[in-house]
């Protein structure tokens, strides 16, 4: 497939738009704290309303400024489909000794097909969530990017084209990103095209026996190489698990190096 030519833009001139729109829909976490709930929220994209759902665990009750971390997960385009990507993140918090955190990511799994030449339009997306979250559920301004596959490389793009004025993430895991997007970053990094002064940035990248280990090496070689002063950076080979067996482990795992090392 052709890679297409990602968007170079500047992300300062998005408009965020969010309106307090709030559908609370609460289901108990049957196998998690029965005091811990998945609220349903709606907000605008782009002047269309979008439904969303957040997790929240039984000390928001008392605490409105735990960190929030977001899950980008759409419909696989080439494995079986994983319908328990939510959960598994609510599951990896739920393990984290001290620390509490909102989980968020859109209602349902959408049909979208997450490469390179669409990265504006889905980044764009959830900065509009990320905008009405922070209005309606948090006081934090910690956030965390997560996502696997075709979706972990925008998580992964997302950090090397912000630019510090627009930032919305502090964090970022990323597993098995696509080839489209690894090689669209590596031609990033090589050309310099990386927008300075960033601050304060962390990263988990990890990759499984399914992905293009050749890319991967090549990319993370890379970051390691540039030893950006504002990236703390740790990368992980699964030698022994694929694509569709991986991230409830490097998700549990990157989210432990971010919140806990």
């Amino acid at each position: 497939m052709k890679i297409q030519p990602v968007y170079h833009f500047i992300l300062s001139g998005l408009f965020l738009f969010s309106f307090p729109q709030n559908q609370n829909s609460h289901r108990r976490l049957d196998e998690l704290d029965p005091t811990s709930i998945i609220e349903s929220f709606t907000f605008l994209n782009n002047g269309t309303p979008t439904k969303g759902k957040i997790f929240l665990p039984s000390s928001y009750n008392i605490n409105k400024e735990l960190p929030a971390i977001y899950l980008i997960d759409f419909t696989e385009q080439h494995f079986k489909l994983a319908t328990d990507e939510f959960e598994k993140v609510i599951a990896a918090v739920e393990h984290l000794e001290g620390i509490d955190a909102l989980v968020v990511s859109l209602e349902g799994i959408p049909d979208i097909d997450a490469e390179p030449r669409s990265f504006k339009e889905h980044y764009q997306l959830y900065t509009n969530m990320v905008a009405y979250v922070d209005k309606t559920y948090t006081n934090s301004s910690s956030r965390t990017f997560i996502g696997k596959g075709s979706e972990g490389g925008l998580v992964l793009m997302a950090l090397f084209v912000e630019s510090s004025q627009s930032a919305m993430f502090d964090n970022f895991v990323v597993t098995d990103p696509s080839p489209l997007y690894t090689l669209e970053i590596i031609n990033l990094i090589e050309e310099g095209d990386i927008p300075e002064k960033k601050v304060d940035k962390k990263l988990h990248f990890s990759f499984s026996t399914s992905n293009d280990r050749t890319k991967c090496t090549k990319l993370i070689d890379l970051i390691k190489e540039a030893r950006y002063p504002w990236l703390q950076f740790k990368s992980k080979e699964y030698t022994d698990s694929n694509y569709e067996n991986t991230y409830p482990r490097s998700f549990a795992e990157g989210l432990e190096y971010i919140f806990m090392e």
